[in-house]
């Protein structure tokens, strides 16, 4: 069994860093799941980025356990940064507002990082949960198209097989060892791609900061995986072959459906913005690289045809010069060159026949 220092002094302090905007349903669990680690030295910092329902109020119920900063609403990127700033640890955990903590999360993240010290970052298999109860055991193939695609999983990405003892973290001590597999590797040419690191399971320690900065306020809705690139070019990253994250799946959530356009938008940026950043990404990754952005071209296409034909058929035109065409292609070019009240009236039809909505 992984001794566990007696005096709680001796334990690295580790900081979960919390963006919380109208998260006064949601926050209260996630709070409590964070108060519920079997790791002892942990402080959590709330960001409340103006927030206009009842989140001060939750954040006053907890104040003697929690450090509260409220500020005027920015952004996640934005709050993020926030909370980096005031955070203390020499660890730092990410987590959203909605999500919950394993009880073993920090203490196995933890063990594992303080045995690697070539290792920068660490991430974690999740599992998922909507308002419906258990939506998956294991998440994270589902959620990360990558993932889904690769034909062993992670596993394609981190080379490395590894594992640690997290017997001492779980909820019940286990005086014999419990391993937990994990998988290490240099995944920057795999991350520049496309992103399969689940932010809300994220730790690092403090000094990646100091080296790559903090997140971009300039993009809405991928600062995540932006960021994680930068700081994939900096070492190895770990993916804990556990779900140590309860992901929680909701319709408003920034990778729901309504913030897609902005999604796809960041999407194309991103890409655009590694290949700038590394001359040499289009080169060594080729195929890939094109087909990476041409999807993101027909997804940007996708999301803009209804509202601006002239910009959705100059995307598909570009993905098509790539050589990418997707399954949507033609439904997308359609609805740009179909007149509106002809796609109207063929949406309505569609959903007076199936009850669906389109």
């Amino acid at each position: 069994m992984t001794a566990v220092p007696t005096d709680v002094s001796d334990l690295p302090l580790v900081s979960v860093v919390i963006p919380a905007y109208n998260a006064a349903a949601t926050l209260p669990a996630t709070l409590d799941s964070v108060l519920a680690q079997t790791y002892p030295r942990i402080e959590i910092v709330v960001v409340d980025d103006g927030s206009h329902d009842g989140t001060p109020d939750v954040l006053a119920r907890y104040a003697l356990r929690v450090r509260r900063i409220r500020q005027a609403n920015g952004g996640l990127a934005a709050a993020r940064n926030t909370g980096l700033a005031a955070a203390q640890g020499a660890f730092i955990a990410l987590l959203d507002a909605d999500d919950l903590c394993e009880p073993e999360r920090i203490g196995a993240q933890v063990a594992f990082m303080a045995s690697r010290p070539d290792v920068v970052l660490s991430g974690s298999e999740f599992s998922c949960f909507d308002d419906g109860g258990v939506v998956a055991d294991r998440f994270a193939c589902q959620y990360y198209s990558r993932l889904g695609r690769a034909a062993n999983g992670p596993a394609a990405f981190f080379g490395e097989p590894a594992r640690v003892d997290i017997g001492p973290w779980l909820s019940r001590p286990s005086a014999a060892p419990v391993h937990m597999p994990v998988l290490v590797g240099d995944v920057y040419r795999h991350l520049a791609l496309g992103n399969f690191i689940h932010p809300p399971t994220v730790m690092f320690r403090r000094e990646l900061i100091e080296r790559i900065g903090v997140f971009d306020r300039a993009i809405p809705n991928c600062c995540d995986w932006e960021w994680l690139v930068r700081a994939a070019r900096t070492g190895k990253f770990a993916f804990v072959d556990r779900p140590l994250l309860r992901y929680r799946r909701s319709m408003s959530q920034m990778s729901g459906p309504r913030h897609k356009r902005q999604l796809y938008s960041d999407t194309l940026a991103n890409l655009h913005r590694f290949a700038h950043e590394d001359p040499e990404l289009p080169r060594w990754a080729g195929r890939d690289y094109r087909r990476a952005l041409g999807n993101a071209l027909l997804n940007l296409a996708g999301a803009l045809v209804e509202t601006d034909r002239l910009r959705a058929l100059g995307l598909l035109a570009r993905a098509a010069a790539l050589g990418v065409v997707g399954r949507n292609t033609l439904r997308h070019l359609a609805k740009a060159l179909v007149p509106s009240p002809l796609v109207h009236y063929i949406q309505s039809r569609r959903t007076a026949v199936s009850g669906v909505r389109p």
